[in-house]
């Protein structure tokens, strides 16, 4: 019978011993921009953005893609729309995107754009990046004192796909990326002109930056 209770007591005591190693030790797991794509405007080299002419207001527009049962994103084609870049178009002739205008200060002008399962949009359920479309509005400083709306110039980001895979060691289960691709093109894609690809996935958590060419 003491055997018993002793073979009792031990898994408790270990179960105990666990939460309250769990209780000292706070998880830190950095994986709240594992998904994340980091952009950068093309500022440095010849052809370069006017980070005061162009940068200083950027607009950012979310897109949904239609899901199927598994919750994948899938195109419903028609007879006038055959990709994604054309129901893209139609959904922002319809207005129905989402919006965020991002005004950046004159004294300093960031030349970087992060986009997040939940930045600059707020998470909208379970859905992620790689059910979105999304697209970018910067000035076009080729028509000096224009308001944004005109004619700006603009790029796309879609085909967004992701991979990743949770672990933890009993205390903590953290969430790692191994693998985020898309695509990025100005906008409108002429003939002959190819979209480039994007590989942001990471190694040992350090973005991977996209570089937006003018």
């Amino acid at each position: 019978m003491r055997g018993l209770f002793r073979f009792l007591l031990f898994p408790g005591l270990g179960a105990l011993l666990l939460a309250g190693c769990c209780a000292n030790n706070a998880c830190n797991c950095q994986d709240e921009r594992a998904d994340a794509f980091y952009l950068r405007f093309n500022t440095r080299d010849p052809g370069k953005f006017d980070p005061k002419a162009e940068l200083d207001t950027v607009l950012v527009k979310r897109f949904a893609l239609q899901m199927n049962a598994k919750g994948q994103p899938v195109l419903l084609k028609t007879k006038t729309i055959d990709t994604y870049t054309k129901y893209a178009d139609s959904l922002n002739a319809a207005g129905s995107f989402d919006l965020v205008t991002i005004v950046r200060a004159t004294a300093l002008q960031p030349d970087t754009l992060v986009l997040n399962n939940n930045f600059p949009f707020a998470q909208s359920g379970a859905r992620k990046l790689n059910t979105y479309l999304y697209r970018i509005e910067v000035r076009n400083d080729s028509l000096p004192r224009q308001p944004l709306k005109n004619k700006p110039r603009r790029y796309e980001l879609k085909d967004i796909a992701l991979k990743g895979e949770f672990s933890g060691d009993g205390c903590c289960t953290c969430y790692r990326n191994t693998q985020k691709t898309a695509t990025l093109a100005k906008l409108p894609l002429l003939s002959g002109q190819v979209a480039l690809a994007v590989n942001a996935t990471e190694t040992d958590q350090k973005p991977v930056y996209t570089v937006i060419p003018k």
